[in-house]
């Protein structure tokens, strides 16, 4: 009996301690109106009007695009990371001759790090099947070589702020973006932007892997 008893504790206290550290991300996602802003479920959307409506970016392969470390910490605390927004002809005004970004969407999530960590965990069980993984190779590499080939040779700067040398706002920001995305991720979609996003407007280039390796390691750098 007091072994019965025993036993009837400890499940008591297991029961009662679990919702403190296994919060449900699926359901807090759910709670928290997420799908509201971002798509949760594929396919990509296929044609213009569609990117046009677009709130928030993609979050069906955020297991595949994101590192976790930094989507809990994001999920908590949210930055710009798209200067212009999501879509950047929606937020546009005409400043002179300029075009400046204005009324962009903040998300709203400033979840505790709990919840956080939940929402994480959920979020980076939704991958592409498809996505090649081990594609990346870790390398030293001539910076200023990687610098040249993107702001020279591929015009990234045009669309993408580089850290502490500028650029364009209608993509998002270079800036912590080795901490941000999956190398493997990054590779694939410098390689064929296309395959994540048909109407995304990042041109598809021919781009051997030695190239790419450079850039993404570059990139990969930057945290």
């Amino acid at each position: 009996m007091k072994k019965t008893f025993f036993i009837y504790c400890l499940s008591l206290m297991v029961f009662i301690a679990v919702p403190s550290w296994a919060a449900d991300g699926k359901a807090l996602v759910k709670s928290n109106k997420c799908g509201s802003c971002h798509k949760m479920q594929g396919p990509a959307v296929k044609t213009i009007a569609e990117v046009l409506k677009r709130k928030a970016p993609d979050l069906f392969y955020a297991g595949s695009k994101f590192n976790k470390d930094w989507l809990v910490k994001y999920i908590q605390s949210p930055t710009v990371i798209r200067p212009g927004g999501v879509v950047y002809t929606n937020n546009i005004k005409l400043n002179g001759d300029q075009d400046e970004p204005a009324n962009l969407l903040k998300c709203a999530s400033k979840l505790s790090a709990g919840d956080a960590a939940a929402v994480g965990d959920y979020l980076m069980s939704l991958k592409d099947a498809t996505m090649k993984v081990g594609v990346f190779k870790k390398a030293k590499i001539k910076k200023a070589m990687a610098r040249r080939v993107m702001m020279k040779g591929e015009a990234c700067n045009a669309c993408h702020s580089f850290p502490k040398r500028g650029g364009g706002v209608s993509c998002p920001t270079f800036e912590g973006i080795g901490s941000r995305l999956n190398p493997d991720w990054m590779y694939s979609f410098v390689n064929h932007p296309q395959k994540w996003d048909p109407k995304v407007w990042m041109a598809k280039r021919d781009l051997d892997d030695a190239t790419l390796q450079l850039i993404v390691n570059f990139l990969s750098s930057m945290k």
